[in-house]
C-alpha cells in the first residue's frame, strides 16, 4: 500500500505554488484523487502528479468533473460541440444523440467523447454498461477519479499509459501528455505536473 499523502504539507505548498486561496470544491477534487491513491496499489508519485496536473488542466483548475466547455447543462454542451464542427474544427459531430437519446460529449475530469468510450471506461472501473446508458455518471467525482484513474494506468484513452512515460529510465512530463491528447499543451501540462510533484514531496521533479 502506498504511504498516505501529507495532505497538510500538499496544501501549504500547493497554495505557494499556485494559488494563496484553496476553494472548498478543488478541496473536495484533490481529497477524492488522494482517498483512491491511498486505496490503491500504485506507490510512483510521480503518476500521482501527472494525474493531478491533468485534472488541474481539464477541469480549468477547479478539479472538479465538468461538462464539455465548461457548460452548465448538457443541451449547452451539445451546442458548443455542434459549433465546433460547423467551424470545421472537428471532423465529426459526436455530441449528436445515440439511438438511446444520450449524448456522449465530454465529462469527467478527463474529458471523456464518443458512446464507445464511455462504454469502455465504464466496464474497466466496474459499472458494466451504466456509463453508457447514464453518461451524467460521468460528472459523479468518486466515479471521475476512477476514470482518470484507471485510464492513465491502463492506457485506455489514447494506448499511451503513465509506465511509458515515468518508470525507472525515465521521467518524462512533456511526453506523458500523450496518454490524453497527443502534445496539445503538453508544455503547461508537464510545468502542472512538475509542480505538484514538488507539493507532493517538497522536492523538485
Amino acid at each position: 500500500m502506498p504511504l498516505p499523502i501529507a495532505r497538510k504539507h500538499f496544501f501549504e505548498r500547493y497554495r505557494q505554488q499556485f494559488t494563496n486561496r484553496l476553494r472548498q470544491g478543488q478541496a473536495e477534487g484533490f481529497g477524492a484523487m488522494f482517498d483512491y491513491w491511498e486505496r490503491s496499489s500504485l506507490s510512483d508519485l510521480r503518476w500521482l502528479a501527472y494525474a493531478l496536473a491533468t485534472a488541474y488542466h481539464e477541469t480549468g483548475a477547479t478539479m472538479a468533473p465538468v461538462r464539455e466547455g465548461f457548460c452548465k447543462s448538457d443541451a449547452d454542451s451539445v451546442r458548443a460541440v455542434t459549433k465546433l464542427f460547423e467551424q470545421g474544427r472537428i471532423k465529426r459531430n459526436y455530441a449528436l444523440p445515440h439511438a438511446n437519446g444520450q449524448c456522449y460529449f465530454g465529462r469527467g475530469l478527463v474529458q471523456i467523447t464518443h458512446g464507445y468510450n464511455y462504454e469502455r471506461l465504464g466496464r474497466a472501473i466496474g459499472l458494466g454498461r451504466q456509463l453508457y446508458d447514464n453518461p451524467s455518471l460521468a460528472l459523479d467525482l468518486g466515479i471521475a477519479v476512477q476514470i482518470l484513474f484507471v485510464g492513465m494506468v491502463e492506457g485506455l484513452f489514447t494506448r499511451k499509459c503513465l509506465a511509458d512515460y515515468f518508470n525507472d529510465a525515465k521521467t518524462d512530463y512533456k511526453n506523458a501528455r500523450r496518454i490524453i491528447n497527443g502534445l496539445d499543451r503538453a508544455e503547461r501540462v508537464a510545468g502542472y505536473g512538475k509542480r505538484f510533484y514538488l507539493c507532493l514531496t517538497g522536492k523538485p521533479a
